[in-house]
């Protein structure tokens, strides 16, 4: 009865549209298509076609409509559409005189005297920019919806009941209610009130961390889905757009239509569409923008004019994306949920997920502003969060929604909730959104058990093979906290190693927890690893398989983390450790030779990001875009006499992150990163420069996976140090396009470091040498060769430059496969 019931509420839906009329304006002579043609209706708001020409009529009840369509440089042609008519066609004729007049006029175009007034009037028109502060409210619905008309419907023959309505029913609907605080000296933060996902029994917030809604055309980049395109009324626009004259609006206001599109498409992201500039202060009106590439992107903007302060304000927008050449990810919940997706490349998901997708579905997400308050400052109590959920936000009654719902709530979405709560158990989707965030770490989850996939097989030269299982429980055993360990087995050193672990959870929202355990296992010398260091799944580990030197270990630790804000973590921990068997390496200290040794340490770690957008809701914070730089710190204090530790030390890292992202897609990367360490330190605990290079003489033989950060040329064990520095400098140009599935990267590639090393004398059964002449290398990638797969090669120059070519030289590949 209950899926009756839906059917009933999506057919009347469905027959509410059933009066519009597709249609298309071309070029009678050639056959092109007109893009933003205008339709005129008698008593009715013109209408414009899109960037295809094509249009929808509603007859709204009439038999039959007269319409007029006009075009700059054709002549005007009057068009009656009946009911009778399934499609309809319309074809307007060139007026050469006029076109003629176009391309003759075209040197002291007209178009840009007008855009580059708008240019200059953005600081009086950008209600950012015109206005100390404001507030208002936003009622936002996401959906994603199917284009397929018919409704194709599939019944038993031993029963009346309707069996399936997959066809024609939305996948997935989501609303919320928001208020946006800005002003100049914070900026702006939006706080969500109320939030609504059909279907789910958790609160589902991935759909509040989509870049979805995308900036003003005031700002210089246009961004929106994390993508950056030129903005039309940017400083440099004359430089990346071309502009014509449409037509003039006459209204309370009128205003000028201007058409836009790239002139550099193949080497800037642009955008293509019509802009409505008031004809007074040159405010935007309105706007109507379309994409069609890698996704097929729709956005309609309204604006309302305020009298008081004499700036247009944004009143609605509609956002419809649809599948498009392909290459671009366009998915609710990151590409791997067949509800939802509706485009998919390849991806560390997509290899574990077979399902199809559904070039029919689109994502649609409509936003109307309301309440605007121009007359008041408001201040912003939390400056960290660019969007923060109340914790009632999931919670609210409907007359919350009635109150705030701003545009109907259809028979159709109503139908999409009965719908979509069905199919959320049928293909069991909250299970998939479980496994995409648990694999995005590294996991899959079992039961209550998330299984550790970096712990099932390794190999290095060292241990041989290396073969085990770990993981850690979930909130399936308890939400208060985890116990985790592994247990792996090296069948070249025949050892086993092992660990156990337990987090307490003491405050969920702020990320506070209270770590211990204890590990037995190996070690690379002179690694110095981050606590707050971004977590890292590779399903190929760099440098790892050629790693020869290590060390063993046992040890005990504690330790507390805490979310200081979203941009900002820090973690401290005391740890006691035992080592032993680092080949022949012994530590000469004070006339005593130390084999093996016992080091108690405390240390103090942070990860700061501080121009990343986060989200914050009641159970934690959730990156919704990162912004450069991240600034990575650990100090870590070594005690003689405390918990039986042997030596006094003090070692302490600093890292700098630096991305530069161009319109063009390409990118500058730096990274700095300098290590410092005073005291009695034994080799375990000085630093390296992450060399990745084996001695094998074949440069062939070398051939392994190239790493981000690590020097493709140097070899293991060459250089230690105590003080280090070093500079990664990647420059990757804009990917050439040879079809949308094959668009290498080239990445130019230069590496730096340089280091010292005090009392070499201290260290036994070793040779190794200090980098206190400065190292340097030069290195070029071609990356996304097929799928994922590039080549590197690396050239190894100045001071420490070896006799021979292929001493030098170093050729390798490089994996780039997302979640």
């Amino acid at each position: 009865m209950r899926l009756v019931c839906t059917f009933i509420l999506i057919l009347t839906g469905f027959l509410a549209n059933a009066q519009q009329i597709p249609g298309k304006v071309i070029n009678a002579i050639t056959g092109e298509p007109l893009a933003y043609a205008k339709i005129s209706i008698k008593e009715s708001s013109p209408i414009l076609s899109k960037i295809d020409g094509s249009f929808q009529l509603d007859l709204d009840g009439q038999k039959s409509l007269k319409i007029s369509v006009s075009y700059l440089g054709f002549y005007t042609r009057d068009f009656k559409i009946s009911e009778e008519n399934k499609t309809v066609l319309l074809q307007l004729y060139p007026d050469y005189e006029k076109l003629n007049t176009v391309y003759i006029s075209s040197y002291r175009n007209p178009a840009n005297k007008i855009i580059a007034k708008a240019i200059e009037n953005r600081e009086v028109n950008d209600p950012r920019k015109a206005l100390e502060g404001f507030e208002y409210q936003s009622y936002s619905k996401f959906l994603i919806d199917n284009d397929k008309n018919p409704i194709q419907l599939a019944t038993d023959s031993t029963n009346s009941e309707i069996a399936t309505i997959v066809n024609v029913a939305r996948a997935y609907l989501s609303e919320k209610v928001t208020k946006h605080r800005y002003n100049q000296k914070q900026g702006g933060q939006e706080e969500v009130l109320g939030l609504k996902t059909a279907g789910f029994k958790k609160p589902i917030y991935d759909v509040l961390s989509l870049d979805i809604y995308p900036t003003s055309f005031y700002e210089n980049d246009y961004s929106i889905f994390q993508t950056k395109y030129a903005g039309p009324l940017a400083k440099n626009a004359f430089k990346n757009y071309e502009y014509r004259i449409l037509d003039t609006l006459n209204s309370e206001r009128p205003a000028y239509l201007i058409y836009f599109k790239p002139k550099r498409e193949k080497v800037i992201a642009g955008l293509e569409g019509v802009i409505h500039l008031d004809t007074l202060n040159y405010g935007i009106q309105k706007t109507e923008t379309r994409l069609i590439g890698e996704i097929d992107l729709e956005i309609h903007e309204d604006y309302d004019f305020n009298t008081s302060k004499e700036v247009w304000l944004l009143q609605k927008r509609d956002i419809k994306i649809r599948p498009g050449s392909g290459g671009k990810d366009i998915s609710v919940f990151g590409g791997n949920i067949s509800l939802g997706t509706i485009q998919r490349r390849l991806s560390i998901s997509s290899i574990f997920n077979n399902e199809p997708i559904d070039n029919d579905l689109y994502l649609d997400a409509t936003s109307i502003n309301y309440n605007y308050q121009l007359n008041r400052v408001p201040k912003i109590e939390k400056t960290s969060a660019a969007i923060s959920v109340i914790p009632e936000a999931n919670k609210q009654e409907d007359d919350f929604w009635n109150a705030n719902r701003k545009e109907p709530y259809t028979a159709k979405d109503e139908a999409t909730s009965i719908y979509v709560d069905s199919i959320i158990k049928t293909r069991n989707i909250e299970r998939k959104i479980e496994v995409k965030k648990a694999m995005a770490n590294g996991y899959y989850p079992l039961a209550f058990w998330d299984l550790q996939l970096s712990k099932l097989f390794k190999y290095n030269n060292f241990e041989g093979i290396r073969l085990g299982v770990g993981g850690k429980t979930n909130d399936r055993l308890s939400k208060k906290f985890n116990i985790g360990g592994y247990f792996v087995y090296g069948f070249g050193d025949e050892r086993a190693k092992y660990n156990i672990n337990t987090n307490i959870y003491l405050n969920r929202s702020t990320g506070t927890n209270f770590k211990m355990g204890y590990t037995r296992d190996i070690k690379e010398v002179a690694s110095f690893n981050y606590l707050k260091a971004p977590p890292k799944f590779y399903l190929i580990e760099p440098r790892f398989v050629n790693i020869n030197f290590f060390y063993n270990y046992k040890q005990y630790y504690a330790g507390l983390e805490h979310r200081i804000n979203p941009q900002l973590s820090s973690e401290i921990r005391f740890s006691q450790t035992e080592i032993f068997n680092a080949r022949d390496y012994a530590f000469l200290y004070n006339g005593e030779v130390y084999p093996e040794y016992t080091v108690s340490t405390a240390g103090i770690s942070f990860s700061w990001e501080p121009f990343s957008d986060y989200l914050e809701t009641p159970e934690n914070s959730v990156l919704i875009e990162r912004h450069s730089p991240r600034i990575t710190a650990q100090i870590d204090k070594g005690f003689a006499d405390v918990a039986n530790g042997d030596f006094n030390f003090l070692r302490t890292g600093l890292k700098l992150e630096y991305t530069i992202r161009r319109l063009d897609l390409s990118r500058t990367e730096f990274i700095l990163e300098g290590n410092y360490a005073t005291g009695t330190l034994p080799l375990t605990h000085t630093f390296h420069a992450y060399p990745n290079s084996s001695r094998q003489e074949a440069v062939l033989k070398r051939f392994s996976v190239a790493g981000k950060t690590s020097f493709e040329t140097m070899y293991y064990n060459e250089f230690y140090s105590d003080r280090l520095a070093m500079l990664h400098m990647r420059h990757q140009l804009r990917p050439i396009k040879f079809s949308n599935f094959f668009q290498p990267e080239i990445v130019l590639i230069s590496r730096h470091a340089i280091g010292d090393i005090d009392h070499m004398d201290r260290h036994q059964n070793i040779d190794f040498k200090s980098l206190d002449q400065g190292y340097s290398e030069v290195g070029l990638e071609i990356n996304k060769i097929i799928s994922g797969f590039g080549l590197s090669t690396a050239y190894r120059y100045g001071s420490y430059h070896l006799p021979g070519f292929s001493q030098n030289f170093a050729f390798k590949f490089t994996l780039n496969i997302k979640f």
